[in-house]
């Protein structure tokens, strides 16, 4: 390792000690979720160190939070137009003893279009949705598994949700889902 190298390691160390703790406290404040907190505390750290070997920063501290602001400003409006499948309330609508026949069959439609759906998207779109879904692994896991970034998980649940909602949309457009009890 060279002394520079060295140095901004230190540096880059000095810098997360100093500002993390008051970062992800701003972070959770306008997010909530402790996976995006973390993401996008560690995205805010690489863009600033990006821009500070590059030209010199007076105020690096203001500047982080103005790049986590944005991101997470960002994250928030992206999230705000992605359409939400509840595929809790698709399993929650699988018939009971009690059901009726007409309510078991539609149940069990919308669970097998909700699986082709699942099918027919692209495989690293399928393999992260299910990571997520079904084995309940966090963004970062499923990073650190596929070795991709938590913004491409994101990315790829996304993708998978908004196709899975359009696939149950065209094809069962008139099957409302049921209302919990």
């Amino acid at each position: 390792m060279s002394a520079d190298q060295d140095r901004e390691g230190r540096r880059t160390a000095a810098l997360f000690a100093a500002h993390s703790p008051a970062l992800s406290r701003f972070l959770s404040r306008l997010l909530g979720s402790p996976e995006m907190v973390a993401d996008i505390a560690q995205e805010s750290f690489a863009r600033l160190l990006g821009i500070t070997r590059t030209k010199p920063v007076q105020d690096e501290r203001g500047l982080l939070f103005t790049i986590a602001a944005n991101l997470a400003r960002d994250h928030l409006r992206q999230r705000a137009r992605r359409p939400e499948i509840d595929i809790d309330q698709i399993a929650w609508s699988l018939p009971s003893d009690a059901a009726s026949p007409e309510a078991a069959l539609d149940s069990r439609r919308r669970l097998e279009l909700l699986r082709q759906a699942i099918g027919e998207l692209p495989p690293r779109s399928r393999e992260v949705f299910l990571l997520f879904r079904l084995d309940g692994l966090s963004y970062r896991q499923i990073a650190d598994r596929l070795g991709i970034s938590p913004r491409t998980v994101e990315y790829h649940i996304q993708h998978a949700l908004a196709f899975c909602h359009r696939r149950l949309r065209e094809r069962a457009p008139y099957s409302a889902p049921p209302q919990r009890p």
